[in-house]
């Protein structure tokens, strides 16, 4: 699926639903930035990614391409047991702000 064969009534949803997670980012994350990127590049669905930027993000620069140098170094650097269990917290906190939204 490609965002062009969504329904007239999903298009309407999807950026309502788009402008709700990111509201989650910031205010139960303190997630001040994000890129946006979608993806339709699988025969049954596209993706949305919402890919937040964090103050240690900056040495890899602001543009595009720093994203795939970004989740590297966050592969080899940062997948700590310590981190791991503070993106479940993340996680479970992001789905406690949508669910009383």
């Amino acid at each position: 699926m490609s965002i062009d064969e969504m329904a007239d009534d999903e298009l309407l949803e999807f950026p309502r639903v788009l402008k709700f997670v990111r509201e989650g980012m910031r205010y139960a994350l303190d997630v001040d930035e994000a890129y946006l990127f979608q993806n339709e590049d699988s025969a049954h669905h596209f993706h949305m990614w919402m890919f937040p930027r964090y103050d240690w993000m900056e040495r890899f620069g602001r543009k595009i391409q720093s994203v795939r140098p970004i989740m590297e170094y966050a592969r080899k650097e940062l997948k700590t047991p310590q981190n791991i269990e503070e993106v479940k917290r993340s996680i479970n906190v992001l789905k406690g702000y949508l669910a009383s939204s």
